[in-house]
């Protein structure tokens, strides 16, 4: 697997966050803020425990600090899959 997208993200987030309100990803709000769509510190920190677990991708916390966007994370978490091949 050396493709991570939006859906993908997507699919994370709404195992990080059962039942509870936020934005769906689509293309109009990937390059906004993960907190101005309902994405807290919280939910953030659960998703990078997820993308290691799920996907063999450890973020770092500096780094995972600066990915602040859906679009960030995913090209950030493809470009460590693409590494890999």
């Amino acid at each position: 697997m050396a493709h991570f997208t939006p859906a993908d993200l997507q699919a994370i987030l709404d195992e990080c966050l059962p039942g509870q309100e936020a934005a769906r990803l689509d293309e109009g709000n990937l390059d906004t803020e993960l907190e101005e769509l309902g994405y807290d510190s919280l939910v953030v920190a659960e998703l990078a425990v997820r993308l290691k677990d799920d996907y063999h991708v450890s973020i770092p916390d500096d780094v995972l600090d600066e990915l602040k966007t859906p679009a960030a994370l995913v090209s950030y978490v493809s470009e460590r899959l693409s590494a890999v091949r």
